[in-house]
């Protein structure tokens, strides 16, 4: 069975396997994973999303026994080392939460989806959805190899006291250091295994979810693009092409035609901006704050810790993955806004000067509505662009600077 083939297999759920569908059948297995496929029955679903929530839960429980502990002792510096876990945790189940709860939406943005792929796959156009889609799909794997990294080295690096043990012997015990500082009301020495592994566990867990949701946006957000992208191929082809041989009523009606595809294209591309928009905008306007939050304090954390080199970089990588993840978040906002804007240069670069009048009226529409950027937003107050990723950026600054002066 060759490729073409495969991409449009029936199946009895779904018109084709989106799976099949080049670039995202990587994300289809992450998906499958998290238990947010589609095509997962409920009981898969609702299985999986239990255990997931429960594992990411779990590490709440000694976290916030460490918080009350720390407030108890007056020692604010563990507090503040609590806070970016709580953070993390909170992000995770948000995004799972908001995905799951939204399944329906997210299944018609799906088959949204599949349907463009199947119309496009016997025209000319199916480069430019493919073009930026492959962008899309390398996007979303940076991001996860990124922060998959990120994960095994925060996880090894407390064994490294261990591994050093074995090859470096000295004559006392190095000090082990748990991945996270936090309280579960036993001997730490004596369950270090048991506690490191559920560290670890969770921490994979949250990974996972995290990587997995923001991937689907970030493919998602692509396909948006290379929607506004053949809308405005449309338009410089049916213009440029024909606008020099219109002579009849047949071919006029021949433009008309044309154009009405144009149309029908740009109102498919704006309803599929907004479907995920209106899926993921309160999500974003919570894992914002959070956001904010997280990389403030554990800013402060790796201050903190200068004079532990280990624990130091332990820290800083957590920093750095929480920042990455605010600015992949902003990346796809910023690429939407700028294809729906090219959608007005596209019109305006096209021969429109040459079509009858009322082709024009009707291109004149467009470009007004194309003058209006579409933006993925956060509850909307926010948009999520680079512009305002750099405002954050910011924020985050002056709250760490105003925690340092309060720890001070």
């Amino acid at each position: 069975m060759n490729m073409s083939s495969k991409v449009f297999q029936k199946n009895d759920d779904l018109n084709f396997i989106s799976g099949e569908i080049p670039y995202y059948s990587t994300l289809t297995k992450y998906l499958i994973l998290v238990g947010q496929h589609p095509q997962q029955s409920n009981l898969s679903r609702k299985t999986i999303l239990t255990i997931l929530l429960i594992s990411s839960i779990s590490l709440l429980v000694p976290t916030i026994i460490a918080i009350t502990t720390s407030f108890r002792d007056k020692d604010m510096d563990r507090v503040l080392e609590c806070v970016p876990i709580v953070v993390t945790v909170l992000v995770a189940v948000i995004k799972i939460v908001n995905l799951n709860a939204n399944r329906e939406q997210f299944r018609t943005i799906y088959e949204l989806v599949v349907e463009e792929w199947q119309s496009l796959r016997q025209t000319d156009k199916i480069h430019v959805l493919d073009d930026i889609s492959g962008q899309g799909s390398k996007v979303a794997q940076l991001y996860r190899s990124t922060l998959l990294t990120a994960l095994v080295l925060f996880a090894l690096l407390p064994m490294m006291p261990i591994f050093l043990d074995v090859i470096l012997v000295l004559n006392e015990t190095r000090l082990r250091q748990q991945v996270f500082r936090i309280e579960y009301l036993v001997n730490g020495d004596e369950y270090f295994f048991p506690i490191y592994f559920h560290s670890v566990w969770t921490s994979v867990t949250l990974v996972i979810i995290i990587v997995t949701v923001d991937s689907l946006y970030m493919v998602l957000s692509h396909h948006a693009c290379g929607l506004f992208a053949i809308c405005g191929n449309q338009i410089k082809q049916a213009t440029n092409s024909t606008a020099e041989n219109i002579h009849n009523i047949v071919e006029k009606r021949a433009m008309y035609q044309q154009l009405k595809k144009c149309v029908m294209s740009h109102k498919r591309a704006l309803h599929f901006s907004e479907l995920i928009d209106d899926m993921n905008r309160s999500s974003f306007l919570l894992q914002l704050g959070m956001n904010m939050i997280g990389i403030s304090v554990t800013a402060v954390q790796t201050v903190m810790n200068l004079n532990r080199k280990a624990e130091a970089l332990r820290i800083s990588l957590f920093l750095v993955a929480q920042q990455f993840h605010l600015l992949f978040n902003s990346l796809p906002g910023q690429r939407l806004a700028d294809h729906s804007l090219q959608l007005a240069q596209n019109i305006y670069d096209s021969e429109w000067y040459r079509t009858p009048v009322r082709i024009q009226k009707e291109l004149l529409m467009m470009q007004i509505r194309s003058g209006i950027p579409c933006s993925l937003s956060a509850g909307g107050l926010y948009d999520m662009n680079i512009q305002n990723f750099g405002m954050v950026f910011k924020t985050c600054v002056s709250y760490f600077t105003m925690l340092m002066s309060l720890r001070e």
